[in-house]
C-alpha cells in the first residue's frame, strides 16, 4: 500500500516491475505446465506400454505352464512313475490311519528310481515342487521336495483344507486342468499357488493327479525384466482381496502380506483400464497404470488379478523440476535488469515534475506571475512545461476579468433576491388553496366509493334472489312431475286391487267346490262303512279305509271353513284399499293443482327478480362511471397540488440559490483581493 500511495517514483518503479513480473510469471507458468503435461503424457504412455507388455507376458506364461503341465501328465515317465507308485499303493502302501507309507525301504528305492526325471524337470521350468496324488483316496504319493505333506491324505489328513487339497478335489470333480490362486501353505510356511491336471490310463479313466506348485518367482522374473520407466518403477499383481500376488520392488516379501488399497487397484478390480496420479501403498505420489488381467474370461479361472505399473512422480517429473529452476533463474536475472531500467526511466520523468510541482505551489499561494524556464526537451515533459506557461498567462488574464465581473454580479443579485421573495409568497398562497380543494375532492371521492360498494351489494343480493327464484321454479316443476308420476302409480295400484278382488271371488268358488267334494266324500265313507259291516270279517280293511276317508273329508271341510274366513278378511281389506286409493288419487289431483299455482307465482317472482338484477347492474355501472370520474378529478387535484408544492419549493430554491450567488460574489471579491496579477 505504501508503494501505491507514496511518491510517483515509487509508483512508477512498482508498476514497471508488475508489468515485467506478470508476463514473466505467466510465461513461466504456461511453459512449465505445458512441459509438465507433455512429460506426464510421455511417462503415462511408457507405463501403459509396460503394463500391457507385462500382462501379455503373464498370459503367455500361464498358457505355457498349462501346456507344460498337460504334456507332462501325458508323458511316458509320468505314466511309469504312476504305475510303480500305484503297485506299491495296492501292495500295502496304504496305512490303516489313511496315510501313505513313505518310510519303508521299498518306497525309498522307488523314490530314488523315479525321482531324477522330476528333479530335472523342476530345474528347467522353475516350479517349486511336483506332486503325484492318488485320485481315489487323496494320498500324496510323491513329492520332489519330500516336505511334510508327502504321504498325507488330502481327504482326511492335517492338510485337508490346504490349497493342494482344494486342487485335488477340483481336478477330480471336473477332470480338467485347474489353476488355484496363491494362499498360505502350511507345509512350506509361505504362500503358494497350485496347478494340476488329470493323469489318465490307457482306457481314459482318471488314475491320479499331477500337481505343480509355484512360489511367485515365476511371476517375479516376468515383472522384473524388460523396459523400465525409471529406477523407482515397479510392476506388481494384486488379487481381489487387495493383497499382493507378487513380491514388490520395495517389499521383497509382499506376496499375500502387503495390502494395496489404492485408487488404481479399486478401479482395476471394477474391470477398468486407465492411468492416474495417485498415492501408492507406501504413501508416495506415483504415476500409475492399471488393468485387470481377465483370468476368468481368458482362462476360465474362478479368481481375478489386476496388474499395476507405477513410478514415483518425483522421478518421473524430475526434468520438469530442472526446467522450473532454470526458468526461475532467468526470471530473476530479467527482474534485476528491469529494476535498473525502470529506476533511470522513472528518475528522468519525476525530476521535471518536481520542478513543475514547486511552481504550482506558488500559484496555489496566489502568485500568478510565476513561470518555468523553457527547456530544450521535445518530449511530453517539454510540452507539459510549455503548456503550463501558457496556462499561467491565460489565468492571469481571466482573473483580471473575474475581478471586474464580481462587482457587477453583486448588484444584480440584490434585485433578483427581492423579486424571488415576492414569487415565493404568491406560490405559497396558491398551494394552500389547492390543498383545501384537494381535501374537498377527496371527501367526495370517498362518498362515491361508499355508494358504489352499496350498489354492488344490492346487485349481488338481487342476483342471489334471482338464482333462488330459478331454483324454486325448477323444484316446482320437478314436484309437479313427481305428483303426475304418483297419480299414475295410484291408478295402477287401484287397478291391481280390483283385479285381486276378482281373484278372491274365484278362490271362493273353488273353496265351495272343495266343500262340496268333502260332503260327497263323507257320504261315500258312510256308505262304505255300511258295506264293510255287511261283508263281515272280509270288510274290516275296507271299513278302516272308509273311516280314514271320512276323517279326511272332515279335515277338508274345516280347512275350507278357515279359507272362507280368510277370504272374507281379504275382501274387506281389498275394499278398504280401493277406497284409500281413490282418496289418495283425489289428494294427488289437488296437490298437482296447487303445485301449478305455486309454479305460476314463482315464475312471476323470477321475472321480477331478473328485472331487479338488470336495474341493479345499471346502477352499479353508473356508480362505476361516477367513481372513475371522481378518481380522475382527485388525481388531477393531486397533480395540481404537487405542482403547487414544486412551485413553492422552486421559489425557495431560487431564493437560496440567489443567497448562494451573493455569498459566491463576496468570496470572489475576497479571492480577487488575494491574487497577485
Amino acid at each position: 500500500m505504501k508503494l501505491l500511495t507514496g511518491s510517483l517514483l515509487r509508483k512508477l518503479i512498482f508498476l514497471f516491475l508488475v508489468v515485467v513480473v506478470i508476463p514473466i510469471a505467466a510465461l513461466s507458468w504456461i511453459a512449465s505446465q505445458s512441459a509438465r503435461d507433455a512429460l506426464i503424457r510421455t511417462r503415462i504412455a511408457d507405463l501403459q506400454a509396460i503394463n500391457e507388455i507385462k500382462k501379455n507376458q503373464i498370459w503367455s506364461s500361464l498358457e505355457r505352464l498349462k501346456l507344460n503341465c498337460e504334456l507332462l501328465a501325458k508323458s511316458r515317465d509320468v505314466r511309469l512313475a504312476y504305475d510303480a507308485l500305484h503297485q506299491y499303493h495296492d501292495a500295502g502302501g496304504k496305512l490303516p490311519d489313511g496315510s501313505f507309507d513313505v518310510k519303508s525301504n521299498v518306497y525309498r528305492d522307488l523314490y530314488v528310481r523315479i525321482g531324477q526325471f522330476f528333479k530335472d524337470y523342476l530345474k528347467v521350468y522353475n516350479f517349486r515342487d511336483l506332486y503325484l496324488i492318488c485320485s481315489k483316496h487323496g494320498h500324496v504319493m510323491y513329492s520332489v521336495k519330500k516336505g511334510p505333506d508327502l504321504g498325507t491324505n488330502l481327504a482326511s489328513g492335517p492338510y485337508r483344507d490346504s490349497g493342494l487339497a482344494r486342487l485335488w478335489k477340483q481336478v477330480v470333480a471336473t477332470g480338467k486342468f485347474v489353476l488355484l490362486d496363491f494362499s498360505e501353505y502350511a507345509p512350506i510356511g509361505q504362500p503358494a499357488a497350485f496347478m494340476g491336471t488329470p493323469i489318465r490310463g490307457e482306457d481314459g479313466e482318471l488314475k491320479a493327479i499331477l500337481a505343480l506348485s509355484l512360489d511367485g518367482s515365476q511371476l517375479e522374473r516376468i515383472l522384473s525384466i524388460g523396459k523400465k520407466a525409471g529406477t523407482s518403477d515397479e510392476t506388481y499383481i494384486v488379487g481381489s482381496d487387495m493383497l499382493m500376488r507378487s513380491n514388490s520392488h520395495f517389499n521383497p516379501r509382499g506376496l499375500l502380506r502387503q495390502k494395496v488399497d489404492t485408487v488404481a487397484v479399486r478401479e482395476a478390480l471394477d474391470d477398468k483400464i486407465g492411468t492416474a496420479i495417485i498415492t501408492d501403498y507406501r504413501g508416495i505420489e506415483v504415476l500409475s497404470s492399471y488393468s485387470h488381467m481377465g483370468l476368468n474370461e481368458n482362462f476360465g479361472l474362478d479368481f481375478e488379478w489386476v496388474i499395476i505399473t507405477e513410478v514415483d512422480a518425483a522421478e518421473a517429473l524430475a526434468p520438469m523440476t530442472a526446467l522450473q529452476n532454470n526458468i526461475l533463474g532467468l526470471g530473476g536475472l530479467l527482474l534485476v535488469v528491469a529494476l535498473a531500467a525502470v529506476f533511470f526511466a522513472a528518475r528522468a520523468i519525476v525530476l521535471p515534475l518536481n520542478l513543475l510541482m514547486s511552481k504550482v505551489r506558488q500559484m496555489a499561494d496566489g502568485d500568478l506571475t510565476t513561470k518555468i524556464p523553457a527547456t530544450g526537451r521535445i518530449d511530453e515533459i517539454g510540452d507539459l512545461v510549455n503548456a503550463f506557461n501558457r496556462m499561467v498567462g491565460m489565468l492571469h488574464s481571466q482573473t483580471s476579468q473575474l475581478v471586474e465581473g464580481a462587482a457587477t454580479i453583486g448588484s444584480t443579485i440584490a434585485e433578483l433576491s427581492a423579486t424571488t421573495s415576492e414569487l415565493a409568497a404568491s406560490a405559497s398562497q396558491g398551494s394552500s388553496s389547492v390543498s383545501e380543494i384537494a381535501a374537498t375532492v377527496e371527501e367526495i371521492r370517498q362518498t362515491s366509493h361508499l355508494s358504489h360498494e352499496k350498489a354492488e351489494e344490492v346487485a349481488t343480493l338481487a342476483e342471489q334472489v334471482m338464482r333462488r327464484a330459478e331454483n324454486g321454479r325448477q323444484e316446482t316443476a320437478m314436484a309437479i312431475a313427481g305428483m303426475d308420476e304418483i297419480k299414475v302409480d295410484m291408478a295402477a295400484i287401484a287397478k291391481g286391487i280390483i283385479h285381486l278382488s276378482e281373484q278372491n271371488q274365484s278362490i271362493g268358488e273353488i273353496v265351495e267346490m272343495v266343500n262340496s267334494f268333502a260332503d260327497q266324500s263323507n257320504m261315500l265313507s258312510v256308505n262304505a262303512s255300511i258295506e264293510a259291516a255287511k261283508a263281515g270279517e272280509h270288510g274290516k280293511g275296507f271299513a278302516v279305509v272308509a273311516q280314514e276317508v271320512k276323517a279326511l273329508a272332515d279335515q277338508s271341510k274345516e280347512a275350507t271353513t278357515q279359507i272362507r274366513r280368510l277370504l272374507g278378511d281379504i275382501q274387506k281389506a281389498t275394499s278398504n284399499a280401493v277406497m284409500a286409493t281413490e282418496r289418495g288419487g283425489k289428494a294427488v289431483d289437488k296437490g298437482v293443482e296447487q303445485s301449478e299455482k305455486t309454479g305460476v307465482e314463482i315464475d312471476t317472482m323470477a321475472d321480477l327478480s331478473r328485472e331487479s338484477v338488470d336495474a341493479s347492474s345499471q346502477i352499479v355501472a353508473s356508480s362505476q362511471q361516477q367513481l372513475v370520474g371522481m378518481d380522475q378529478v382527485a388525481q388531477a387535484m393531486e397533480s395540481i397540488k404537487s405542482a403547487s408544492r414544486q412551485n413553492v419549493e422552486g421559489a425557495r430554491q431560487i431564493e437560496a440559490a440567489i443567497g448562494s450567488l451573493d455569498e459566491l460574489a463576496e468570496k470572489l471579491r475576497r479571492l480577487s483581493d488575494g491574487l497577485k496579477v
